[in-house]
């Protein structure tokens, strides 16, 4: 299959990278939009899944004193913290999975790939849990996406080279979730695929794109955002991704 592969970056501004997703999906859904892998990053930035708000979820004054940027996207799941030393990637594709509203064969679909290429590359890789990559019995992967009109959208972060600190600092983990992993600390929970591999940013950017080249057959060719989906977008980041009634309200 041909998808576009994106590679534009807003580096500073979270908000309207999240805009830029769903813009995207939107176009994929309609068929204005071809598939589609966008590989990207953030500066500083939380995110919280589109059925949290922050205040339960954030340290909200260490992200404020820190600088990082308070975000709300559009599917479910746990908050994140984003840096340069993340790897986020997004991938938009027609359903010829026959998926439909099956999540555990979506999660097998879209991380088994990953998880294999990092085995044969002699990473102790496995994803033990619905939407997650644990290496070496640490999470470095977490995952999310949804499904519409026969279209998927999964988005990951990759731990490669993140602070780690302050991604234990910002995100308020229940001690009893911390608990059931064995852990009594989000920084025991969590590694970065630099530390347990030697893997850095750019050789885990074409490890992700090999992986699914080899098992979803996807064939890329760069390519950039349309002036399309740059406009919805735009419209996007005014409306609802830079608003505080996204942000910081419930979405039910």
């Amino acid at each position: 299959m041909k998808v576009r592969l994106l590679t534009v970056e807003y580096l500073d501004n979270p908000r309207l990278s999240l805009a830029t997703e769903e813009a995207i999906f939107n176009g994929v859904i309609r068929g204005t939009s071809p598939p589609t892998v966008w590989i990207w990053r953030h500066e500083k930035a939380a995110i919280v899944g589109r059925f949290q708000i922050p205040e339960e979820e954030l340290n909200l004054d260490y992200a404020k004193n820190n600088r990082i940027t308070v975000a709300k996207r559009m599917t479910g799941g746990g908050s994140i913290y984003q840096d340069l030393g993340n790897l986020i990637f997004s991938i938009y594709i027609h359903d010829y999975f026959n998926i439909e509203n099956n999540f555990v064969l979506f999660y097998k679909k879209l991380l088994s790939p990953l998880v294999n290429k990092l085995q044969k590359l002699g990473v102790n890789a496995e994803s033990p849990g619905l939407n997650d990559i644990i290496v070496n019995g640490k999470k470095i992967l977490g995952s999310a996406g949804t499904i519409s009109s026969s279209t998927l959208l999964f988005h990951a972060t990759m731990l490669v080279k993140s602070d780690l600190r302050a991604l234990a600092s910002v995100l308020k983990v229940p001690r009893q979730k911390l608990q059931d992993k064995g852990v009594t600390s989000v920084a025991h929970r969590v590694t970065n695929l630099y530390e347990e591999s030697g893997i850095g940013i750019l050789d885990a950017t074409n490890i992700v794109l090999d992986s699914y080249s080899e098992n979803l057959k996807l064939d890329y060719e760069r390519g950039n955002l349309t002036e399309e989906e740059k406009e919805e977008a735009k419209n996007l980041y005014l409306k609802k991704y830079n608003t505080d009634n996204w942000i910081y309200n419930r979405e039910i």
